[in-house]
């Protein structure tokens, strides 16, 4: 099913045994602690980039975000562009204006220009194929590039230029780790080829394609998944007044007025992983997560013992199993009201349910990659100090031998992201197709109007979300979109909870 991900050369996604071990042992190393400093600053950079334009210049907000999903795709693109290959995009919207910026003097900055040598640019590029990558799936390149369909050509000169992009950056990283030069925080590209001893004179098991080829699909894994966990976020905690002042208080309480500027992986990662943060991303993930169906397989002629609920049964070599999410929503696994009040309560976003009255004396345990009997990364995908799902009962990072080895990534860009977003704005429906601000202006605050109103757009949203969600790649709204404005905190229109 993967094979096709070979754009670039084999990965860990397209490999199966002696291989993937090989080139699990490649990528593992590239996740550790100076990659993830690395990402918990890309993700604050570009947050206050993407608040930029939703909020406008000066930060003021009340602006109807119609379609949150671009931003949030864009956003997650750029993240791990300069995490995972040291290049800074630029947003559009700010192009030409004079931004601060702490990257080293040896980080790549692009825009909306392409090169000399090119015909697009490399945020150009890189927005093309992975926002259209599905084409990929369905027809080699070649075909995709004497096809009649004007998309299908697009594609095809994406993943061209962007492979070229990759080989200049390639041979730049290459220089300077012949030349002993070292980063501070480490890209995951640049691991790659320190890791891959690929500049040594003794030569290296691991070629060129090994390297593109894992770059490339550790960046289409980090991409959408991301981004659908932050639009889904902002969309349920607008539905949710109760649980975003919630988040609220534990992002007040975590950073202590400190800007932006002054926040650091070290000290307050581990803060978000145990609070509320932490439980609003893994309720969005509970209930939507990015893969529905994870296909798992059996090599041919070597059955495998599955052990499930204390029964053992024997699935035949050659057989595939797809791990289903329905499991987020099996009440034998996750805690509900112990009144009673609510049996759909499992179908509801309430992060509260991963918050618990214990805080265990646990030292915080990340994740330990250097796992060489290869038993999938070590730590936890959930936090010591939240309700811990029975194992196999919650799986946005997949489970076993071949689980995500990128989550914790993943989650420090999530984490960050909503502490930037939700320390300076809450988030609300936006109500334009249903009165204008002049009209939501003239209801008494809290009153009747005005709660009618946003009860008028919550259920549009949760309509949409049930009906017109759908899965090619991931899971996402499709054809449709939920608008929201962002507001400075102490002036939500909509804030009947708080």
């Amino acid at each position: 099913m993967y094979t096709s991900l070979d754009i670039y050369g084999k990965n860990l996604v397209s490999t199966e045994g002696s291989d993937w071990r090989t080139h699990r042992k490649l990528v593992a190393p590239s996740f550790g602690d100076k990659n993830n400093q690395l990402v918990f600053n890309e993700t604050l950079h570009h947050a206050k980039s993407m608040l930029g334009l939703w909020a406008g210049s000066e930060g003021k907000g009340n602006e109807t975000i119609a379609d949150p999903s671009v931003a949030a795709m864009n956003f997650a693109l750029y993240v791990i562009s300069g995490a995972g290959f040291d290049v800074r995009v630029v947003w559009p919207h700010e192009e030409g204006k004079k931004v601060e910026d702490k990257k080293s003097e040896d980080s790549i900055f692009v825009g909306s220009e392409a090169p000399p040598g090119y015909t697009m640019s490399y945020r150009a590029a890189l927005s093309q194929l992975l926002h259209n990558i599905m084409w990929t799936q369905v027809m080699p390149l070649k075909w995709l590039a004497r096809s009649p369909v004007k998309m299908h050509r697009e594609v095809s000169d994406a993943a061209h230029e962007w492979g070229k992009y990759m080989d200049e950056i390639y041979e730049m990283k290459k220089t300077q780790v012949e030349f002993g030069e070292t980063q501070a925080n480490m890209d995951i590209f640049d691991s790659l080829i320190r890791g891959s001893g690929i500049t040594k004179k003794e030569g290296s098991n691991f070629t060129k394609s090994d390297l593109l080829g894992n770059a490339f699909v550790l960046m289409l894994a980090g991409h959408e998944t991301t981004a659908n966990t932050l639009h889904f976020s902002m969309v349920f905690l607008a539905m949710n007044w109760g649980s975003q002042k919630r988040l609220q208080d534990d992002i007040d309480n975590i950073f202590a007025g400190k800007p932006i500027d002054e926040w650091k992986y070290e000290e307050h990662f581990q803060k978000l992983f145990g609070s509320m943060p932490a439980a609003v991303m893994n309720e969005t993930l509970r209930l939507l997560q990015p893969i529905i169906n994870i296909p798992k397989s059996t090599p041919p002629g070597r059955p495998q013992p599955l052990n499930i609920g204390g029964k053992q049964y024997m699935v035949p070599g050659d057989a595939h199993v797809f791990l289903s999410a329905a499991i987020h929503r099996n009440p034998k696994y996750w805690p509900t009201p112990s009144d009673g009040s609510s049996k759909d309560d499992l179908d509801q976003f309430r992060p509260e349910r991963w918050l618990v009255d214990s805080k265990p004396d646990n030292d915080f345990v990340d994740i330990n990659y250097d796992d060489e009997g290869l038993r999938g990364p070590a730590g936890e995908d959930t936090s010591s100090e939240l309700f811990k799902p029975v194992k196999g009962s919650y799986i946005p990072f997949s489970d076993g031998f071949r689980s995500c080895i990128g989550r914790r990534f993943a989650q420090v860009e999530i984490l960050a992201v909503l502490a930037a977003i939700f320390s300076q704005y809450s988030v609300e429906l936006a109500v334009d197709d249903f009165a204008s601000d002049e009209e939501v202006e003239k209801m008494p605050k809290g009153g009747k109007e005005r709660r009618d109103l946003y009860k008028m757009a919550t259920d549009r949203a949760q309509d949409l979300i049930q009906t017109k969600m759908a899965s090619i790649i991931t899971l996402q709204l499709r054809g449709v979109s939920i608008p929201i404005r962002l507001m400075k905190r102490g002036e939500e229109r909509f804030a009947f909870d708080v």
